[in-house]
């Protein structure tokens, strides 16, 4: 099974990529999956990241790729946005994307829901062999970024980003629904 393969497997087929030329450069393409009716899941994933090697602030070194899950079809041009963003800021920097982080949206980026951050998380909702995976040329760390509001963030600067795990792993697929309630 290749990447393409264990991605499909979890979050549903391949139904179209984005040619981003700069991407492209890299060998780094933005896909869409969808899962099968009657889910109304997409996911927008990035294929080829994990061909490059990029490193945490301890020094080890991962390969990783991104991903997107939601529900709200209408935000779709503004995640594809945001794994560009992420994508070229990974190639640019060479930094990993560690789990318990939060970045900042880019202006203007899902606007309309009121999130203020994008956090680092693993795929939890997933089966657990959606997390790594384990093949050639490498193994891959699946990375899932959960779009936050401030009040969240605030909870993660007071209590740490495993209080906040801990609230994640409490719901059902909510933060799949870009229209739902902050947790704090």
């Amino acid at each position: 099974m290749d990447y393409l393969e264990h991605l499909e497997a979890h979050c549903g087929e391949f139904v179209t990529g984005y040619d981003v030329p700069d991407l492209l450069e890299d060998h780094v393409q933005i896909l869409k999956l969808e899962e099968p009716k009657p889910s109304d899941i997409v996911t927008i994933a990035t294929l080829g990241l994990h061909l490059h090697s990029f490193q945490f602030e301890d020094g080890s070194v991962a390969h990783q790729d991104l991903l997107f899950r939601f529900k709200q079809k209408r935000a779709e041009q503004d995640i594809v946005q945001l794994v560009w963003h992420l994508a070229t800021h990974a190639l640019e920097t060479h930094q990993a994307f560690d789990l318990g982080e939060y970045f900042s949206l880019p202006k203007g980026v899902l606007k309309r829901y009121k999130f203020s951050s994008i956090y680092v998380t693993a795929p939890f909702y997933s089966d657990p062999s959606f997390l790594k995976y384990e093949g050639e040329p490498h193994d891959v760390l699946v990375v899932w970024f959960v779009p936050i509001f401030p009040s969240e963030e605030r909870f993660i600067e007071e209590h740490g980003a495993e209080a906040f795990d801990e609230l994640l792993f409490e719901t059902d697929d909510e933060l799949l629904d870009l229209k739902r309630k902050p947790l704090v």
